[in-house]
């Protein structure tokens, strides 16, 4: 049974708005990846946009070729997090804002509100702040989004 089987439908909204804070992992279908797939993500900002970074199986050759961007894949442990297959990697380099929040709500409503997985650990947070300072591919405004999210 689905947790939003058990649910009406205003509790479910209810909880899928009370799920989407930063340092929450997500499996939501994912529109800006080629091609587009259900992956995991940790929400790390929500305002004033929402803003996700995508959690990845292996680091890819062109990001594990550069030192400085490859330093900023944080490491997510299959053993904090049982639903993943693997101990995987969240790339702190790549701010992912193309998705409007109400999109995410409807995602985890229609398909399923446990979608919504458990928070990251404190240790990926600070690991997460650690990788986002001065990131040469995020803006200014990203990393100081990020940063006041994460660091409540």
């Amino acid at each position: 049974m689905r947790l939003g089987d058990v649910l009406s439908p205003d509790d479910k909204l209810k909880y899928v708005r009370s799920s989407l804070v930063p340092g929450r992992i997500l499996h939501i279908h994912c529109n800006f990846t080629d091609p587009p797939k259900n992956k995991f993500v940790v929400v790390v900002s929500i305002k004033p946009v929402l803003v996700l970074f995508v959690i990845n199986s292996v680091i890819s050759q062109w990001l594990d070729a550069r030192a400085d961007l490859r330093d900023r894949q944080v490491t997510i442990r299959q053993q904090d997090h049982a639903y993943l297959k693997r101990d995987s990697f969240l790339n702190c380099t790549e701010a992912i804002r193309q998705m409007e929040i109400e999109n995410v709500e409807r995602q985890l409503i229609i398909a399923d509100a446990s979608n919504a997985k458990d928070m990251i650990t404190a240790s990926e947070r600070e690991a997460i702040l650690y990788a986002v300072k001065d990131c040469r591919t995020l803006s200014k405004r990203e990393i100081q989004w990020i940063t006041e999210a994460l660091s409540v």
